[in-house]
């Protein structure tokens, strides 16, 4: 259905594609994993139209296709859910979904508006997504948005459908009905591209999977008659063999080692490094107590819709609140977020593209951005940039981070490669806290591996941490402690000894989803 003929693609300084040759059948998922920077998502923007190949065509039917622009793919029956949200928010649901192939009346004069309602609202309900077409995009929470996204793609009937990290923002239910959704675009003849880094969702629902490295396709992988994936061998394939062709080399536990002894420590410390007292984002969250000590990691769980990032943003200035905060003892309010790092409170949203990096501006100043100051001069008059540079070339070996020119617009990386960027530069402002929503969003298997490193080393020079995710392995292989939300507020607390006991992410579920209480996990 769609063949990419030996296509490479340069930019200054860097060959992101290196004659890569696929092709895309009907009725199949096939899937693309790599590491950040591995070439994915270049790949997928030359397939939509989004940028030109420098060499190497791009063929339908076995007809080359002119892909200068987005618009030239979905005439040729292409759509793609890119990994950024892409929505025009001063538009409604039903008009973003429309956008680009809109529904019209007397010729093209009226735009028929209730035409496009009942077609999104048709697509939202096959997505089980409960979201009224009506409302501006503006107000539709992360997970919300990717759902609108999808709907986009979706209904705009495209036979080949690429979807770039699409579950990265989804909690574990939206994302089991969306890889089911994808079943169903594949028996209905859809040629379905999907990049992931969930190896598990990999190996789920792939047909064919194909590994990229440093612009070249290194491997593949082919589901075979018994139902498993397996090389060419015929050899059965597991995540762990998915990671060792992306990374090239073998990987061991990628969480580092937590001891219970370590665990008590840091739980013990006297005085909390931060602490809520009935706390609550307005409107949001209440009634929340926790302290986190000096030295400590408590991972934050919840499905979607829980109130974590509202709590986080609240903390921070972003969202009104009530109850109190108090760092170091100290009870504290702050009006945006600048007061809150200025107080030692460093928060790295979920929101990559619009809360956490300037894409525009350059990779060395997205790093030293938070603390310009450290790098100015006579009260500001004078950058120094030999400094910024050095600042933002230790970040970039500390977390390898692929930046090939450090000068250039952010918006060249890697979303993964931007994800470090985001941490890096808030661990730049030397916070005593550090509240992270998704560390890992967007982000390879290696390179998720080092963040927990980073973050573990981090707690053992003191940092306090505070873990918002929706991924429970990685919040049972990192934290010392774990508080699960539900409906605005705690559901229950589980220690060191019962995250590391056999069930832990059962009775995590059971606990966000109300099935179980705080009561009943404890005992």
């Amino acid at each position: 259905m769609l063949r990419a003929h030996s296509v490479t693609v340069e930019f200054p300084g860097v060959r992101a594609l290196d004659r890569v040759s696929l092709d895309f059948r009907a009725g199949e998922i096939h899937a693309i994993i790599g590491e950040n920077g591995a070439g994915k998502s270049t790949l997928m923007q030359v397939l939509s139209g989004a940028i030109p190949a420098t060499e190497g065509s791009v063929m339908r039917g076995g007809v080359p296709l002119r892909l200068n622009h987005p618009s030239d793919a979905r005439r040729a029956g292409i759509a793609m859910v890119h990994q950024e949200i892409n929505l025009i928010e001063t538009l409604s649901v039903a008009d973003n979904i429309a956008l680009g192939h809109e529904s019209v009346r007397f010729g093209g004069l009226i735009i028929d508006a209730q035409r496009q309602h009942d077609r999104a609202r048709e697509v939202l309900g096959a997505l089980g997504a409960k979201i009224d077409p009506s409302q501006l995009a503006s107000s539709l929470s992360i997970a919300q948005a990717q759902f609108v996204e999808i709907a986009k793609c979706i209904a705009s009937e495209a036979r080949v459908l690429i979807l770039d990290e699409p579950t990265a923002v989804l909690g574990a239910r939206d994302a089991e009905r969306l890889l089911a959704l994808m079943v169903q675009m594949r028996m209905d003849g859809r040629a379905v591209l999907f990049v992931s880094h969930h190896l598990d969702e990999v190996v789920a629902i792939a047909d064919r999977v194909s590994v990229l490295r440093d612009g070249e396709v290194v491997q593949s992988f082919e589901r075979g008659t018994n139902g498993a994936l397996t090389d060419v061998a015929g050899a059965r394939v597991d995540e762990g063999v998915l990671a060792r062709a992306m990374v090239g080399r073998e990987l061991g536990s990628i969480y580092p080692p937590i001891t219970l002894e370590t665990d008590d420590h840091a739980s013990c410390r006297c005085e909390p490094a931060i602490e809520l007292v009935d706390f609550g984002a307005h409107g949001r969250s209440r009634g929340i107590n926790l302290a986190v000590g000096a030295g400590e990691i408590v991972g934050i769980a919840g499905l979607v819709g829980s109130g974590r990032t509202e709590t986080a943003e609240a903390i921070v200035g972003l969202r009104e609140r009530v109850g109190t905060v108090r760092v170091g003892g100290v009870a504290v309010r702050f009006s945006n977020v600048r007061a809150a790092m200025k107080a030692g409170i460093a928060y790295v949203s979920e929101d990559r593209k619009g809360r956490g990096v300037h894409t525009t501006l350059s990779t060395i100043e997205n790093i030293v951005l938070p603390s310009l100051d450290a790098s100015t001069r006579f009260a500001g008059a004078w950058i120094d940039r030999a400094q910024q540079d050095a600042v933002a070339a230790k970040w970039i070996q500390t977390f390898g981070i692929r930046c090939p020119v450090p000068q250039r617009a952010l918006s060249s990386l890697s979303g993964g490669n931007q994800q470090k960027v985001a941490l890096a530069r808030w661990l730049e402002t030397k916070p005593r806290v550090l509240i992270v929503d998704e560390p890992t969003r967007g982000v390879d298997v290696g390179a998720k591996s080092e963040i927990y490193s980073i973050l573990a080393n981090l707690a053992r020079g003191g940092l306090a941490c505070l873990v918002i995710s929706s991924e429970l392995p990685e919040l049972i292989g990192i934290s010392h402690r774990l508080v699960v939300m539900r409906h605005g507020t705690t559901a229950g607390e589980l220690s060191s000894a019962q995250l590391r006991a056999h069930g832990a992410d059962e009775h995590i579920m059971r606990l966000a989803s109300g099935v179980a209480s705080d009561k009943d996990q404890t005992s």
